[in-house]
């Protein structure tokens, strides 16, 4: 429905009001009703039906408050029709291959997701003729423009390619649409995308529904059917991490894997100390340095806010990356006149899940002027209009007060009301915490960010480093030393001549991708990232251990080898089941067997990873 017959159905609505005939406002929620995308018409049936729980209710009362409801939808869909047109009522889109019916069920999902794989697929065999194109290079990228043709009528974005490579990287290029093309006809890179595009359209349209806020029936930060979905994401991870452990190819040992997430920074409490760790460090390298510390807050303007009357519509994730937008050119700009500088981003959100930034921020006094003013330029300057005299509400900087505790002091609250809310006050406790991490999570923003100093996976890759691979030079002993009894400043300081180490992959796409693999120092590469584990489900570790166990045996293809008897062991197929993997396996190949379990004869012995 168009703003205009919004308008033209409230002011017949206003009028019928003024003539007092309350019979008739159940035939405009007959009419209006229907025209509402489905999500705003379960939002309607939800405020009837609270005000239904009320004492005696009479039907006047039930009418009036569903004419209310409906004409708070229709002043509201607009928006959520703009954002995911696939929800728009009206007759010409009931051919859209989506729907609201389908984006909210999982095997609908899944069945919509293999439908344009398959689609997909079929455009890279039939319009990929050498022979039409001047070069591969045109005919994958014709391709690619069709595949993403077919995947917008389902609101999915192809993946992005830098044409402008073209002309002096057209290698890369081609590569670049080779990788697109191959994730455009998988059945789970779509899905992934559509399961994102439920997530945004649940937890959009609950915003501009005014389900979010701190007012009486609002959900502060989040609302609640998208908390709902965050915590039953949460619990579905914890089954899984109980159901599964980690196993050493090489020894046979096994580890529980929730026991091994719990000593990593995927556990909130880890990842708390650590950050504290590095906001310690920093105030103590600052205070070596001379330098003062900065809190600057950081706030868009009125228009990407949903409780102002001048919000334009826009969702959390586009008022974010605005705020990203403005942060890379005040950083760009005080790069050019080679200011050193260091501290943390935290996003956070307002209760009605709007986006802020806070920045801790430690310069040379010298510098401290032009930082401000080099920032407060970049917050301010979109409606510079609506802020007058003070740019308060939009760009604030305090000055650290040694005389009120130091900066880790100051940090120390925003770092864990956004992880898990130990040390705060009830009020701001887990819960809030909890919901901070769900909405980063949902509106997909990366909560915290340092600038400035040494990477933090360097640091945690000298503390997984053994004293014997690091006493090969007296500083890099101090180095590790230093990471490993968690002194951030002098590691920052120590750190110059190590670099992260990567080793490079291509996945399934044919993607080219980096995993950590240990650091170099001075050119010497020191590897503190084993490739010998792997994951298997708990209930197969006994087998496991017992496959890998076994003497070595003759490969010979018979139904009594040894080879055979151990591989319907390891894999739990039938002898006319295993017989298929014997010649592979002989010829040297790592055969999967599962997304978990990949079996190779090394040495004439069986291995498992």
């Amino acid at each position: 429905m168009n703003e205009q017959a919004v308008i033209d159905a409230l002011a017949s609505m206003e009028a019928k009001s003024e003539a007092g005939d309350i019979p008739r406002y159940s035939a405009f929620t007959k009419r209006f009703f229907p025209r509402l995308p489905k999500i705003v018409r379960n939002d309607v049936k939800r405020k009837i039906a609270k005000r239904k729980q009320r004492q005696n209710p009479t039907k006047e009362n039930l009418i009036l408050a569903a004419e209310d409801a409906v004409k708070f939808g229709l002043k509201r869909a607009h928006f959520i029709e703009d954002k995911f047109p696939f929800v728009d009522s009206r007759a010409k889109s009931r051919t859209q291959p989506l729907s609201h019916d389908i984006l909210m069920r999982d095997d609908a999902v899944s069945e919509l997701a293999k439908e344009f794989a398959d689609k997909c697929a079929l455009l890279l065999t039939e319009e990929s003729q050498p022979e039409i194109f001047k070069s591969f290079l045109d005919a994958i990228e014709h391709v690619y423009q069709l595949q993403s043709a077919e995947l917008k009528t389902i609101h999915v974005n192809a993946p992005q390619v830098n044409f402008k490579k073209r002309d002096k990287k057209p290698e890369e290029l081609e590569q670049d649409l080779q990788v697109a093309v191959l994730k455009m006809q998988s059945e789970s890179w779509i899905e992934g995308r559509l399961l994102h595009l439920r997530a945004q359209y649940i937890e959009y349209s609950q915003i501009t529904l005014e389900r979010v806020g701190e007012g009486k029936h609002q959900s502060p930060v989040i609302s609640a059917l998208s908390f709902a979905n965050w915590k039953q994401k949460q619990r579905d991870a914890k089954a899984f991490l109980e159901t599964m452990a980690v196993m050493n190819n090489e020894t046979g040992d096994s580890f529980n894997l929730e026991d091994v997430v719990k000593r990593t920074t995927a556990n909130p409490e880890n990842r708390r100390i650590e950050m504290m760790v590095r906001s310690r460090g920093f105030e103590e390298l600052a205070k070596e340095l001379g330098y003062t510390a900065l809190f600057i807050t950081w706030t868009l303007p009125s228009k990407y806010h949903r409780v102002s009357k001048k919000w334009n519509g826009a969702s959390i994730k586009d008022g974010h990356q605005v705020l990203m937008q403005q942060w890379a050119l005040g950083r760009a700009l005080i790069a050019k006149e080679d200011i050193h500088y260091f501290g943390f981003r935290v996003a956070e959100p307002h209760k009605d899940a709007t986006s802020h930034a806070h920045y801790f921020l430690f310069c040379s006094p010298d510098d401290k002027d032009f930082i401000i003013e080099t920032l407060k330029s970049c917050a301010i300057s979109e409606d510079k209009h609506e802020l007058g005299s003070d740019i308060s509400p939009r760009f604030e900087v305090k000055e650290a007060d040694p005389k009120k505790g130091g900066a880790t002091a100051y940090i120390a609250k925003y770092v864990s009301k956004n992880i898990n809310g130990k040390h705060m006050p009830e009020n701001e406790g887990e819960e809030s915490a909890y919901r901070a991490r769900a909405w980063a999570s949902t509106h997909r923003i990366r909560q915290f960010q340092q600038f400035g100093g040494q990477p933090v996976s360097l640091w945690r890759n000298l503390r997984r480093a053994k004293p014997e691979q690091t006493m090969i030079d007296p500083k890099l002993e101090e180095l590790r030393q230093a990471a490993d009894s968690s002194k951030w400043s002098l590691f920052c300081q120590l750190a110059d001549s190590a670099k992260v180490a990567y080793q490079t992959k291509q996945n399934q796409y044919g993607e080219t991708t980096k995993k950590v693999i240990g650091f170099s120092w001075l050119g010497r590469l020191i590897e503190t990232a084993s490739e010998c584990y792997s994951l298997v489900k708990k209930k197969d570790v006994k087998r496991l251990q017992e496959a890998r166990s076994v003497s070595p045996w003759s490969t010979e293809n018979n139904c009594n080898s040894p080879l055979v008897e151990h591989l319907q062991r390891v894999t739990g197929w039938s002898v006319e089941g295993v017989q298929c993997l014997i010649s592979p396996l002989v010829a040297g190949a790592k055969v999967p067997i599962d997304r978990h379990l990949t079996i190779q004869l090394r040495n004439n012995r069986l291995t498992v990873t």
